[in-house]
């Protein structure tokens, strides 16, 4: 009996050893996945901002929020104009 119950604790013992290993382990590689997703994610980026598209793109936008944005201001001159006079 003796014998079975010393097995029986050596191994919940080495379970619990090899839990917190493992989850060190586990920790450690999705720190470092997430970090190489970071960099792959952060090049990808990158190469897609160079590219003369998007820049293009990017700047058709903006143009585009700026003429509705005074297109705006305009029509509501009426609201805006009464507060800076006072």
């Amino acid at each position: 009996m003796k014998k079975e119950k010393l097995k029986k604790l050596l191994r919940e013992e080495l379970t619990k050893t090899d839990k917190s290993e493992i989850s060190t382990l586990v920790r450690k590689e999705i720190k470092d996945s997430e970090k190489d997703l970071n960099r792959r994610v952060e090049t990808e980026v990158r190469k897609q901002l160079k590219s003369g598209t998007n820049e293009k793109e990017i700047k058709k936008i903006a143009s585009d929020i700026i003429v509705e944005f005074v297109k705006t201001l305009w029509v509501r001159k009426s609201f805006w104009s009464n507060i800076i006079q006072k």
